[in-house]
């Protein structure tokens, strides 16, 4: 009964300072852990990527657009095809011109950014590749990738969402016209290529 009696005072108190941080007459709101680190402690952290620093930072960038995918409007994935290497690039290019942006001012940034490359609704995750290189990809993707590789004249087959040798040949075409590795996977580099507007 005790016990109860403790949780619930808890539980009570708890709910008063969440209504009074609710209503801050400046917009502003906490951010706590790496988020609060700027562009120059970035810049330093990755130089040794294996750092918990740097992994600390990464972590926040991922948990940060995966709330995202809660509270953006018509969102089910932010990030469809991004990966940590792929938010590394982006805060790397950032923060080379913007060395006192704080982290988490530029992923507020990105969740604006990637609204265009968004998928809206649930899509299966489809296995892709062969024995040497695979990677899993949402089959809206894979369709939309059909439909980009089409427009480019490299891909003449269904946009169906399906990852046939035709689609593979057509990745490895396009990977070979943009200087990328041709495995005909499409990982995150080459589906940045392909679909970023």
């Amino acid at each position: 009964m005790m016990k109860k009696w403790i949780l619930a005072s808890f539980a009570a108190a708890a709910v008063g300072t969440i209504a009074q941080a609710a209503e801050p007459t400046d917009n502003a709101f906490a951010v706590e852990g790496a988020g609060r680190l700027d562009c120059t402690a970035f810049t330093a952290a990755r130089e040794d990527k294996s750092s918990a620093e740097y992994q600390r930072m990464i972590g926040f960038v991922e948990g940060y657009l995966s709330a995202a995918n809660r509270y953006e409007p018509n969102t089910f994935d932010l990030t469809p095809w991004h990966n940590a290497a792929a938010f590394d690039i982006i805060l790397k290019s950032h923060c080379a011109d913007h060395k006192e942006d704080t982290l988490v001012s530029v992923v507020q940034r990105m969740v604006t950014g990637l609204r265009p490359v968004r998928i809206a609704q649930f899509s299966p995750l489809v296995e892709v590749g062969d024995a040497n290189h695979q990677a899993f990809v949402y089959e809206a993707i894979l369709r939309r990738s059909q439909a980009a590789l089409k427009t480019r004249g490299l891909y003449k087959g269904d946009e169906d969402g399906k990852f046939s040798t035709e689609m593979r040949d057509a990745l490895m075409a396009f990977q070979r016209q943009s200087s990328l590795t041709a495995t005909g996977v499409p990982d995150p580099a080459t589906l940045w290529t392909l679909l970023n507007p």
